[in-house]
């Protein structure tokens, strides 16, 4: 059996998973402890990275992820693959690693590579090298770090990202007037608020993340008498969207799948999702149209093949409309789709169906921690000079992406 550590952004009591979902836990089951139990991995996470009064003050001076990625380093003889939760601890590991020359297998799960911030790392530092396989989920991020960041395809696996559906599930309510949104990272509320200002509707804004350092901006305009905004515990967000007609998720025009969280709760939850076309927001909802006009006199802009698609071609299951894509920035474009939604119950229970059947047959939880099992299969494999195990289930083509080589 592969020998894995797994480098987890979140506190674990006593290095065991928590967070293990289902309808009436507190809150959903969480993707790495889905998948530290499928691979059987040591976790190494915030706790121990501050175990003791040294633990902390390497903490305070070189800050939390840089001591992960120290702790991982240090362990790595007693492991086949180092795997981490993301690159704010992936890229400096790779970069230990590189300086070493080791050559212990390193997979990680990417989320906005492409930041400016982290883009010498690659261009100027080459860390890439030690960067075995990045899982992505984001079409643009696939191919911005595949064109402009020095790696190759066989580094990069594109794979759908994930939900509790178990947890969020439909839940028997009378629907009201109610619109409900969530999130911090890159959200724009201004135009959302400044859409619903005159609609006979409510909104509430769970405007609180569990990582989410940036602004909080629904707090920096001024919010309407229909706007209410609040912070809310997993069960009382899951009887929020229980309620909700629909579920918006305005997001700045950025290059990664802000705002997928959100997205696929209320997909899970049964609810239609309306969701702002951004350059990296183009992968889960389904929309009939193939092209996202904006009222504010902006070019038209036409969206790829979703991965949503792509991966249910893959596997054989049929995929229908589940949301409304909207263009950045405009309050006029988003109005109109939430007043539709509200003025046709039956469309709102049509999207919101699909969008649930599309979460349980390719979004699960466990079936993102069975394709990352994939990856890290397949890498371990390779650096390693083992054949690649076989799998139950056909691997679909996403993962096949991940075949990656060793570093030279």
């Amino acid at each position: 059996m592969t020998r894995t550590l797994f480098v987890v952004s979140a506190n674990l009591p006593d290095g065991l998973p928590s967070g293990v979902g289902g309808p009436d836990a507190d809150g959903p089951k969480k993707d790495y402890t889905a998948i530290g139990r499928r691979l059987n991995a040591d976790l190494l996470d915030w706790t121990r990275a501050r175990r003791t009064p040294l633990h902390r003050l390497l903490v305070k001076a070189l800050g939390l992820s840089t001591v992960q990625a120290l702790q991982a380093f240090t362990r790595q003889r007693r492991y086949d693959v180092i795997l981490t939760d993301g690159e704010h601890i992936g890229i400096p590991l790779a970069l230990m690693l590189k300086l070493t020359r080791a050559k212990i297998a390193h997979v990680t799960i990417g989320h906005r590579l492409t930041a400016e911030k982290k883009r010498p790392f690659f261009r100027w530092l080459r860390v890439q090298t030690h960067m075995h396989a990045v899982v992505l989920h984001s079409r643009h991020q696939y191919a911005l770090v595949k064109d402009t960041l020095g790696f190759g395809e066989d580094q990069l696996a594109l794979l759908p990202y994930q939900v509790d559906p178990e947890f969020w599930h439909p839940i028997p309510a009378t629907e009201e007037r109610l619109l409900v949104s969530a999130g911090l990272e890159f959200r724009d509320y201004p135009t959302l608020f400044e859409a619903v200002k005159d609609l006979d509707v409510h909104l509430k804004v769970g405007a609180a993340s569990h990582w989410s350092k940036r602004k909080n901006t629904a707090l920096t305009v001024g919010r309407p008498a229909n706007v209410e905004v609040n912070s809310y515990n997993y069960r009382q967000l899951r009887e929020l969207y229980s309620r909700a007609a629909v579920v918006v998720v305005p997001v700045d025009d950025v290059d990664f799948q802000a705002g997928i969280t959100t997205v696929l709760e209320a997909m899970a939850m049964g609810k239609p999702v309306v969701v702002t076309h951004t350059y990296g927001q183009t992968d889960v909802i389904e929309d009939r149209r193939t092209a996202t006009r904006n009222t504010t006199g902006a070019e038209e802009r036409t969206r790829p093949v979703s991965l949503l698609r792509n991966v249910a071609a893959e596997e054989d299951v049929p995929i229908e409309q589940n949301g409304f894509y909207v263009p950045p920035k405009d309050a006029e474009a988003l109005q109109r789709a939430i007043v539709y939604l509200l003025e046709h119950p039956e469309r709102r229970a049509e999207l919101g169906a699909a969008g649930r059947r599309a979460v349980e047959r390719l979004m699960t939880v466990d079936q993102f921690a069975e394709r990352i099992a994939r990856v890290v299969a397949i890498v371990d494999a390779q650096v390693h000079g083992r054949p690649v195990p076989l799998f139950d289930a056909p691997a679909s083509v996403t993962v096949a992406a991940a075949s990656a080589k060793a570093p030279a």
